[in-house]
């Protein structure tokens, strides 16, 4: 079945489908030609896949307003930047990396900085039991690449996302996960993709494959922030399977550096009885836009997709989401909350589809946003495409100022209005933080939410 998909989705590779692209492109032939030789670019199938999805990059660019997708963010910033290869900067100070590290109690930690896998800054993971394989993608490319053939490019599909094209085009390092049929992985694996330009902007693409086969059990964590300097441009993609009655609890977080972009996307394919369950937090960067797709393709498949994000400043965060009903008896729940401040906007497009043989589907989506000024937008398109006639779907979408109702009771309580302000926004993320279902990975979330409310200062209603 799988070989059958990828037959189909490389022809469907050939033609952008998500409309005309209007950008210039960055990542040029002096780009490509800076990279170098990749791993795995003796293998045909790896060469031809980078290889559709560089001519994609060179044919349409970066996409601009009137990509229906990206009409409400822009590339340009990044379009202008003169972006270097990761691999090329060799003048990174590390020595603050302790301090601003998001480190998952108990975890298994495996690091990257500016996307090349970092061995001695990471956990042993070679012993970790029959059935439980982490490998660095490099390593996998060059001896093994067949291993992937199933799955690498099969749901990250580079025709349909700028932000798969690119990462396509260019991936080099990242890591596999691999459980056999049944194994349950009790402790957590942290991957953490560290942003560290230095004396020049750089950009970096790391590939993570995760496969569960039938009956399987994970927890994984994708920690992505930045240290200061010049401006990054972090471009993550996460390739999943899930297998039969497989169970992936798979957190993401972005913290990155103020002046960096963050274009990161996520294809999951579930199968019968399988469930995925997963949070997206974006707490930081000047652009980030995180992507996910979810296809239910098994009876009874399950998906949980939420998030929150918080924003300062100039910042802007985008999160984009498809999840596709393809079977029946299919479920899906989305709750994403925002607060936002300053100049800021944030984003939000949802899309939940179901075909025509999906019967007795369950899906809802749900984004609410919350204003602590007059200075910040929000953008939120969800839509619903049905095309079975027994289903429960629902969406919905609210935004609004802090009610000034809310704040005297508590200051009435002897709270002062800084500290009353910050519990309500601390208790609207909270609300949608709490529903991680792994509790270390939920201590962490709330944690971090935390601590970039500590660094905010909450402006007052009505201020512009």
């Amino acid at each position: 079945m799988l070989a059958s998909k990828r037959t189909k989705r490389l022809k469907a590779v050939k033609t952008m489908t998500a409309g005309k692209l209007d950008g210039k492109m960055a990542f040029d032939d002096t780009y490509a030609n800076a990279v170098g030789a990749l791993p795995g670019a003796n293998e045909s199938w790896v060469d031809r896949l980078r290889q559709t999805s560089r001519a994609i990059l060179g044919a349409h660019g970066i996409p601009g307003p009137k990509t229906e997708a990206w009409k409400y963010t822009s590339l340009n910033a990044v379009a202008n930047t003169p972006f270097i290869p990761a691999t090329k900067v060799d003048d990174v100070d590390l020595s603050s990396l302790p301090l601003v590290a998001p480190f998952l109690e108990n975890a298994i930690k495996v690091v990257f900085i500016n996307g090349v896998f970092r061995r001695d800054l990471s956990d042993e993971f070679d012993g970790l039991g029959v059935g439980v394989a982490i490998t660095p993608f490099a390593d996998v490319l060059n001896t093994s690449p067949n291993s992937l053939k199933d799955v690498l490019g099969v749901f990250m599909e580079p025709g349909e996302s700028f932000t798969a094209a690119m990462n396509t085009g260019f991936m080099e390092q990242g890591a596999v996960i691999h459980l056999s049929s049944d194994v349950q992985l009790e402790q957590p694996i942290q991957l953490i993709s560290i942003g560290a330009s230095g004396s020049v902007p750089c950009a970096f693409h790391p590939r993570f494959e995760i496969v569960l086969e039938a009956g399987a059990l994970a927890t994984v964590v994708e920690s992505h922030f930045g240290l200061p300097g010049q401006p990054y441009l972090s471009n993550p993609a996460s390739e999943i399977l899930l297998g039969e009655r497989a169970i992936l609890n798979h957190y993401i977080t972005a913290s990155d550096d103020s002046d960096a972009f963050h274009l990161g996307r996520t294809a999951v394919s579930v199968e019968k009885n399988a469930k995925y369950d997963s949070f997206i937090l974006s707490l930081g960067g000047g652009l980030v836009r995180r992507e996910i797709k979810v296809r239910l393709e098994g009876d009874s498949a399950a998906a949980t997709v939420d998030g929150a994000y918080g924003l300062s400043g100039n910042q802007h965060s985008d999160i984009l989401s498809e999840i596709l009903h393809l079977a029946p008896e299919t479920v899906s729940n989305q709750m994403v909350k925002g607060v936002l401040a300053g100049d800021t906007r944030g984003v939000f497009q949802g899309r939940i589809y179901v075909a025509r043989d999906a019967q007795r589907t369950n899906g809802r989506q749900l984004h609410k946003a919350l204003l602590l000024n007059r200075g910040p937008e929000v953008d939120c398109k969800p839509e619903l495409e049905i095309y079975a006639d027994d289903v429960q779907c629902a969406h919905g979408a609210t935004t609004g100022e802090m009610d000034p109702g809310h704040i005297f009771y508590l200051m009435s309580r002897g709270i002062d209005e800084t500290a009353a302000r910050a519990l309500l926004v601390e208790g609207f993320l909270d609300d949608v933080v709490l529903s991680i279902s792994d509790e270390p990975a939920r201590k962490l979330v709330l944690k971090m939410v935390k601590t970039w409310l500590a660094k905010q200062e909450i402006l007052t209603i009505g201020e512009t």
